[in-house]
């Protein structure tokens, strides 16, 4: 993480800057992702909660 950048655009948007990163940032750009769909659906019901989880 200490080789992330951030770049702000025109609109506002705060976002993860590959040029300036002096190594890769795929997992910090995942982890981003996973934490924002997280916060977005965090008041959601689970569709396990109604079905049981098939294992096979």
């Amino acid at each position: 993480m200490d080789n992330v950048f951030d770049k702000t655009d025109p609109a506002g948007n705060i976002k993860p800057n590959i040029e300036k990163s002096t190594e890769r940032i795929y997992g910090a750009v995942v982890m981003i992702m996973a934490l924002d769909r997280a916060i977005r659906n965090e008041n959601r019901e689970s569709v396990y909660n109604e079905r049981k989880i098939l294992i096979i």
